[in-house]
């Protein structure tokens, strides 16, 4: 995981981006046909992802789509929390991360 980060900006400053940074792993759950008899529904690796705090999720979870290469319609994605072998709530992607903290609260305790 990410612990501390700096970036230099067009005014040669540095500034720190850790804070509006939300590192966790994803993955997708193939649930297009959950009554198929053959379908395995076993989600690929998980990877790791980058979020930023201070954007909502509408405007982030391309770059996830992307990374993952799920083969589910953009317009049918969502995020939802798992931890420890439970799944937890569904997240608002209209809202950031950092006006959802209490749903991830916990997650990067490790």
């Amino acid at each position: 995981m990410i612990d501390h980060v700096k970036v230099n900006d067009r005014m040669n400053a540095m500034r720190d981006i850790a804070a509006d940074s939300f590192v966790c792993r994803v993955q997708y759950l193939d649930d297009s046909d959950p009554f198929m008899e053959y379908n395995v529904r076993e989600p690929p690796r998980p990877l790791y992802h980058t979020f930023n705090t201070t954007i909502p999720l509408s405007y982030q979870i391309a770059a996830v789509h992307r990374l993952l290469q799920a083969p589910h319609r953009l317009d049918d994605a969502t995020l939802q929390v798992f931890k420890d072998g439970d799944y937890g709530p569904y997240l608002d992607l209209d809202s950031t991360l950092h006006e959802q903290d209490e749903e991830l609260e916990g997650l990067q305790d490790r």
